[in-house]
């Protein structure tokens, strides 16, 4: 294979209008090494373009070039058409078109297909979120020794995705993939391939003191615990938050001293920690930080401020309480223009996600007809939607 790819690098380096078309024949006819050094070329010429509509024509030359791997039913090739429907590279992003090729590489039981398809689920990327299907997908590629779908699969059980929060199982499932990411690192990688599993590993080290944090919190709050036991747990969970700099256990450590449990209420304290778990890049420390602002807890108030932290923990990771702030401050103007549909839009969102409160919300707009129509029928299943999910202020709307 190396063979044929320097001589297709060289055909293009003497030629290159003349060997494109050579190479795009022999890949119509199945030449995939034809195709992945035509594919080569094209991203190469993609960092040589001059404009963005020049890079454009290459992009959409390299779909189409893609689009025969895929044809012949490669795995590797379909999952790449696959992600340039859903990065819109080449073509309008189009995440069901995405999830369709991603299913055929999985359907030729591809690992990597699997997983994809597994994260698909997972996200709602393309097809609605089945949080028991992406944990079935992710066990089926975890029998292929997959460390990826292992760490997917614990996240899963750490979360309460599809299955009952469960840490043992979490801690079981970190375990499998540590172990298989490691064996891999013994043997002759790409330095490309060294650098993600390696990734990997630090991915199972976070996820393991999340566990512990989490296990720490527990024990604090048991009042029938022997003190002793609390305070070691308060003291290894000062360590996570300080030493290992754990953005969880520095998130517990902040809502701690919030709410005064074990420990002295202390709303500066507690905005300390919050600072310190957003700079570890915990999207939940800025939606608490924004809370602050809102209401003036620990800081003076300030809406533009806290319209910024949700804004920013929405940008970075979708967090559902941060979409529903940011619906809220799009309702009342706080740090921002009101804008009843983006109100409604964020919301949305946020429900998508199952947060009882935004569904509240959501009800509110159709009950005061706030850029809907007022609706006092649907607003009413929003508010028993909102109280099936947990929040008790939507009962005094039934």
């Amino acid at each position: 294979m190396n063979e044929f790819m320097q001589e297709y690098r060289t055909l293009l380096a003497d030629n290159s209008a003349k060997a494109e078309k050579q190479l795009y024949k022999r890949a119509k006819k199945g030449g995939l090494i034809a195709l992945s050094a035509l594919n080569e070329y094209y991203e190469k010429c993609v960092t040589e373009a001059k404009t963005p509509k020049e890079a454009s024509k290459i992009r959409q030359k390299a779909l189409k070039a893609a689009l025969l791997g895929a044809a012949q039913n490669s795995p590797y090739w379909l999952i790449w058409v696959g992600e340039m429907y859903r990065f819109g590279v080449g073509t309008e992003k189009n995440e069901k078109k995405a999830f369709s090729y991603y299913e055929k590489a999985a359907d030729l039981d591809d690992v990597d297909g699997i997983v994809k398809v597994g994260r698909a689920y997972l996200n709602g990327m393309g097809v609605p979120t089945d949080y028991q299907k992406s944990l079935c997908f992710f066990e089926k590629a975890a029998e292929q020794d997959n460390p990826e779908a292992m760490i997917l699969a614990a996240y899963q059980y750490e979360n309460g995705k599809g299955v009952n929060a469960d840490y043992e199982k979490t801690l079981e499932w970190l375990g499998r993939a540590e172990c298989s990411c490691k064996l891999r690192l013994e043997g002759e990688l790409s330095e490309k391939d060294r650098e993600y599993y390696e990734s990997l590993l630090q991915d199972v080290d976070n996820k393991r003191r999340h566990c512990e944090s989490v296990t720490c919190v527990e024990l604090i709050g048991k009042e029938d615990c022997p003190m002793e036991r609390r305070q070691k747990a308060f003291s290894q969970l000062l360590e996570l938050a300080h030493e290992k700099c754990d953005s969880r256990a520095q998130v517990s450590m902040g809502i701690l001293y919030e709410e005064g449990k074990f420990v002295g209420q202390d709303e500066r304290k507690a905005l300390e920690y919050y600072l310190m778990a957003a700079g570890n890049g915990s999207t939940g420390a800025m939606n608490n930080i924004g809370n602050f602002y809102l209401h003036g807890k620990g800081v003076a108030k300030d809406y533009d401020k806290a319209f910024e932290w949700y804004q920013k923990a929405t940008e970075l990771s979708g967090n559902a309480a941060a979409e529903c702030s940011l619906g809220m401050c799009y309702q009342y103007g706080y740090g921002t223009e009101i804008d009843y549909e983006k109100a409604r839009c964020f919301y949305a969102l946020s429900a998508k996600q199952g947060l009882g409160l935004a569904y509240y919300r959501m009800g509110l707009l159709y009950e005061q007809g706030l850029g809907v129509t007022k609706d006092i029928r649907i607003a009413k299943q929003y508010f028993g939607e909102a109280l099936h999910r947990g929040c008790r202020e939507a009962a005094l709307k039934l």
